[in-house]
């Protein structure tokens, strides 16, 4: 299933080409992305295709997919967030370009005529992650702990008077 990928190719040849682009890289193979995750165990798995459009742009489309595991903020343990991105972008060789592009397509600027393939594969990753990670709600073992807890003596419940009437009372009290 996988193929060899170059490290840097030309994406406006590739889709003159209409080269199809499947495989596997390791996590551990991208560097920003992993600086994010708890672990970096695991694989990315792409189906991309290179084409050009009816307006003759340069395009890729396709599927990225991974299972990552990132570091749930309530709790701190780990926690599984699968990923897939459906890519539908277009080659651009600056701002003015991508300006011109329809809502359907994201830009993606490509310089001095190469592009990086994995640098791709990982921005769209890094695109796809939460900015908070966290467990579903009810699965996590913070929320868990807390609910097993004693429940709190309650306290007469001031939200639904006026935060002003502590003035008041205070004013009646000096009188």
């Amino acid at each position: 299933m996988s193929q060899r990928i170059p490290d840097r190719l030309d994406p406006w040849r590739y889709a003159d080409l209409g080269k199809t682009v499947s495989g596997v890289f390791k996590l551990d193979a991208l560097p920003r992305l992993c600086r994010c995750l708890s672990e970096t165990e695991g694989e990315v798995h792409f189906d991309l295709r290179f084409e050009r459009d009816s307006e003759r742009r340069a395009v890729l489309t396709g599927s990225i997919t991974a299972d990552l595991v990132l570091e749930c903020q309530r709790c701190l343990e780990a926690v599984s967030y699968p990923v897939e991105a459906n890519v539908s972008l277009a080659f651009v060789e600056g701002i003015e370009q991508a300006g011109l592009l329809p809502e359907a397509l994201d830009p993606c600027l490509v310089e001095d005529d190469r592009l990086v393939f994995k640098d791709l594969i990982e921005d769209e990753l890094l695109l796809l992650l939460p900015q908070v990670a966290m467990h579903e709600t009810g699965a996590c073992p913070a929320a868990l702990a807390a609910k097993g807890e004693d429940e709190p003596v309650e306290t007469e419940n001031r939200s639904d008077r006026n935060p002003f009437a502590v003035l008041a009372d205070l004013k009646r009290d000096k009188e």
